[in-house]
């Protein structure tokens, strides 16, 4: 078969003139065109998989106008509306939901004199409750369990909070209610039996204050008793013993304000002095002329600096090192603050449209955030904070993550019909809707 011969037939000459035949081409390279498609088409779609599924939906519950919530950490309270209504006693039902899930956990019923006005929950399903008499304005306070029947305790005092351990309750107590006379006193409870462990009452003549975070941050570590004398005690939060002691240079008058945050104790005698102490030891740090808190304002801790929140007539925030009592800066244009891992948001919220931005506590130099952002507290990583931006016109609501660092928004979603009273908590946004009912996105 080597020497076999395959007959093609006769070749053109390549004479002129004469026509020549048209061979065909080589093939099309079809195959190498549609793997070139195929990458074109994976990098444009992201990636080698499937597109991202959208973000899922929110879940809704149907609640009423009147019906209320309540978010504490991976908790959520649905009080119903009392019935009836009206200055007499009033049947609420409460229902509670795991977050972020929004999983039913139990149902409360209590009936009350007056209005509901804080819920705090402990691990073995009993629920405090702080009310308001609407007739006589006395606060009451108790401890329920899932169902109904008879509370397991009852008191007349205002809830403020519980410790990390949930083994105190801190509530506040009048000696006489309703007179110019009566003084406050602080008492630390069992939160499951409501038996007294500890009091503090305010010295005749003299002043309690607490440590803070801000303007109030749940449960305090330290409180402070000032006497009429001048005679400073620093008590334990946990044990109310005294662990500390120290004699003011004179005695507290009318103008006198005590305060505590940033490591530091405040004595402020009007516009005269100001005089801290460390706030453990209450060894004296430093002194300086005249009145370091704004008349009406409240200290935050914005570590490592102290922000001075000014209201009322002298709104505006300023900076206090607290090593040296040195004022830093001062801004009038913001009227509310919030500190975030090392940093600040401002934004100035009695105006139409948000103003939120970034700023450095050192120096007080700010960073606009773009857009009509409103803070949702902490995010969901450190150093960012969740934002929302709700339109009164159109109820359009869009959602993200606010980078603290460089004050830029990663927008996550959006919503419609919705009314407004959005918060972040737990990993979810909850909002109320135009039909009253509220949205839970899970984040």
């Amino acid at each position: 078969m080597r020497d076999a011969l395959i007959d093609l037939g006769e070749m053109p000459s390549d004479e002129p003139g004469k026509p020549e035949i048209a061979l065909p081409g080589p093939p099309l390279p079809y195959r190498w065109i549609l793997g070139l498609l195929t990458v074109v088409l994976v990098a444009l779609l992201g990636g080698g998989g499937p597109p991202p599924q959208p973000r899922p939906g929110p879940v809704v519950l149907p609640i009423a106008l009147g019906d209320r919530i309540q978010t504490e950490g991976d908790r959520l309270y649905v009080v119903g509306q009392a019935e009836p209504v009206g200055p007499v006693r009033r049947t609420y039902l409460i229902r509670v939901y795991h977050l972020p899930e929004v999983t039913p956990l139990a149902d409360y019923r209590v009936t009350v004199s007056g209005d509901i006005y804080t819920i705090a929950g402990l691990d073995d399903d009993v629920l405090l409750l702080g009310y308001n008499d609407v007739q006589t304005a006395v606060p009451g306070l108790l401890a329920a369990r899932p169902g109904g029947g008879e509370p397991l305790w009852r008191r007349t005092a205002n809830m403020y909070g519980v410790s990390p351990e949930q083994d105190l309750l801190l509530v506040q107590e009048e000696t006489a209610p309703g007179r110019a006379d009566s003084r406050s006193v602080w008492r630390a409870l069992d939160p499951r039996t409501g038996s007294v462990r500890w009091s503090i009452e305010q010295p005749p003549g003299g002043h309690v204050t607490m440590s803070t975070g801000s303007y109030w941050t749940g449960y305090p570590k330290r409180f402070y008793t000032v006497r009429g004398d001048g005679l400073v005690e620093a008590r334990d939060g946990h044990t109310g013993a005294a662990t500390a002691t120290v004699r003011l240079p004179r005695p507290p008058g009318a103008d006198f304000v005590a305060w505590s945050t940033g490591g530091l104790l405040m004595a402020g005698y009007g516009t005269d002095e100001t005089i801290a102490y460390d706030e453990v030891t209450l060894t004296e740090r430093w002194r300086r002329a005249g009145p370091v808190l704004p008349e009406g304002g409240y200290p935050q801790d914005c570590e490592p600096m102290i922000c001075l929140v000014g209201m009322a007539f002298q709104e505006g925030l300023a900076a206090l090192d607290p090593a040296t009592g040195r004022g830093l800066w001062h801004t009038d244009e913001y009227d509310s603050s919030e500190a975030i891992d090392g940093h600040v948001l401002v934004a100035r919220i009695s105006q139409a449209e948000p103003l939120l931005a970034v700023l450095e506590p050192r120096t007080g130099r700010t960073t606009p955030v773009a857009g009509s952002w409103t803070s949702g507290g902490p995010g969901p990583e450190p150093g960012t904070a969740w934002v929302y931006r709700h339109q009164a016109v159109g109820y359009a609501l869009r959602y993200g993550v606010l980078d603290l660092t460089e004050g830029t928004v990663r927008v996550l979603g959006r919503a419609e019909r919705i009314a407004g009273d959005c918060q972040f908590t737990a990993q979810a946004l909850i909002c109320r809707q135009l039909d009253s009912s509220i949205a839970i996105w899970r984040l």
